[in-house]
C-alpha cells in the first residue's frame, strides 16, 4: 500500500463522523504493531461494543498498576490475575452480568495475545477455564404509561419549530418498533420502505432486520419528510441548529437521550431513558397477546433469554398476590 493511497484512505475515513475509529486508523496506518486489547477492540463488531469494551479494559488496565490499556503487558495475564480482577469487582459491587462483560473482554484480549505469541498455550488455556460468576441482579428502568407516551408527543406538537415532527418521528420510531437509540441514528431515508410500510434496520453483530411500523408511526414519519426534512439521501433523523436550520448531519446516540430529556420535562413525566421505550415497546407486545418468539424476532434479540427480561407481567402478578395479604 502506497503512501498516496494510505493518505486518501484516511483523509476520507477521518472526514466521516460515523465511520471514525481510532484503533481501525492505527492498524491500517501505524508502523508498530497493536497490543492484544486493541487488536480485540478492532475485532468488536460495532463502536458501541469498542467504547464500552475500551472502558472496560482501561479500568482493569489500572487495576494491575498501568495507566492504560495502551501500555499494559496483557501477554502477562495468567489465570489467578483474572481471578483476582473477578473477586475486586464483585468486592466493587458490579453486577454479576457487568463482571461477566470485563470476563468476556480479558479473554478476549487473552486470545489476541495467544495469536501474537505474547502468551503461551498452556497460560491461555488455563484462562478459558474460568467460569463466567453467578447471580443476577432485578432489571432496570421501567415500561412508560399510556398517559406519559401521550405527554410526550404533545410536548412535540405544541412545538411550532422543525424539531417538534422530527422528534415526534423519532420518538415514534422507538416505541412503535422497539429501536435502540445506536439504531435510531443509523437509520438513513433509503431505510424506508414504503411498499412495506417498514423500515431497514441494522442492529447488534451488523444484523439487519425489518421493523413494521404502525399507522401513527408512519404517519409521524411522513410528516418529518413531507413537510421538513424531503427526499434527499442521507441520515433519516438529522442534527437541527438553532434557528431551525435543518442540516443533513447524522445524530449521535447522545443526541438521542438529550431529547428525550428535554421532551420528558416539557411534559412532566417521570425520569426515563431512551431504552425505557424500547422497554414499553415490548410491555405492550406482551400485553397484546404477542409471544416472546415474535417479540425476539421484532427487538432483534440474538436470543429469547434477553427477551424474557423484558416481560414485566410476573412482576404484575406478584403485586396483585401481594395485595391480597391480609393481616
Amino acid at each position: 500500500m502506497t503512501d498516496s493511497v494510505d493518505d486518501n484512505f484516511l483523509s476520507h475515513t477521518l472526514s466521516s463522523a460515523d465511520t471514525q475509529d481510532a484503533y481501525a486508523l492505527a492498524a491500517i496506518n501505524s508502523t508498530t504493531s497493536l497490543n492484544p486489547a486493541q487488536a480485540y477492540l478492532i475485532g468488536l463488531s460495532s463502536a458501541a461494543s469498542r467504547q464500552t469494551m475500551k472502558s472496560f479494559l482501561n479500568i482493569v488496565a489500572g487495576m494491575l498498576g498501568f495507566t492504560s490499556l495502551q501500555n499494559c503487558a496483557w501477554g502477562s495475564l495468567r489465570r489467578h490475575h483474572i481471578r483476582g480482577l473477578l473477586e475486586m469487582l464483585q468486592v466493587s459491587g458490579r453486577a454479576p452480568a457487568t463482571i461477566n462483560t470485563y470476563l468476556s473482554a480479558l479473554k478476549g484480549t487473552a486470545r489476541e495475545a495467544w495469536m501474537m505469541k505474547q502468551m503461551d498455550t498452556e497460560s491461555y488455556q488455563q484462562i478459558l477455564t474460568v467460569r463466567a460468576v453467578r447471580g443476577s441482579r432485578l432489571t432496570r428502568g421501567r415500561a412508560l404509561a399510556p398517559e406519559e407516551i401521550r405527554a410526550l408527543f404533545r410536548s412535540c406538537e405544541q412545538d411550532t419549530g422543525c424539531k417538534g415532527p422530527r422528534d415526534a418521528a423519532m420518538l415514534a420510531v422507538m416505541l412503535g418498533c422497539g429501536l435502540r437509540r445506536s439504531e435510531v441514528v443509523e437509520l438513513d431515508y433509503a431505510s424506508i420502505l414504503y411498499k412495506e410500510q417498514a423500515l431497514i434496520v441494522k442492529g447488534k453483530g451488523n444484523k439487519e432486520r425489518l421493523a413494521f411500523m404502525p399507522e401513527n408511526v408512519w404517519q409521524r414519519i411522513h410528516t418529518w419528510t413531507d413537510t421538513i426534512r424531503g427526499e434527499q439521501e442521507g441520515p433519516l433523523f438529522t442534527r437541527i441548529r438553532s434557528g431551525d436550520d435543518v442540516t443533513f448531519q447524522r445524530m449521535t446516540p447522545q443526541a438521542v437521550y438529550h431529547i428525550l430529556g428535554q421532551r420528558r420535562i416539557d411534559s412532566g413525566i417521570d425520569k426515563c431513558a431512551p431504552h425505557d421505550l424500547r422497554r414499553t415497546f415490548a410491555s405492550m407486545m406482551l400485553d397484546n397477546g404477542d409471544d416472546l418468539i415474535t417479540v425476539r424476532d421484532a427487538m432483534g434479540h440474538a436470543s429469547v433469554t434477553t427477551t424474557q427480561k423484558y416481560d414485566r407481567r410476573g412482576d404484575e402478578r406478584l403485586r396483585k398476590a401481594a395485595n391480597k395479604l391480609k393481616f
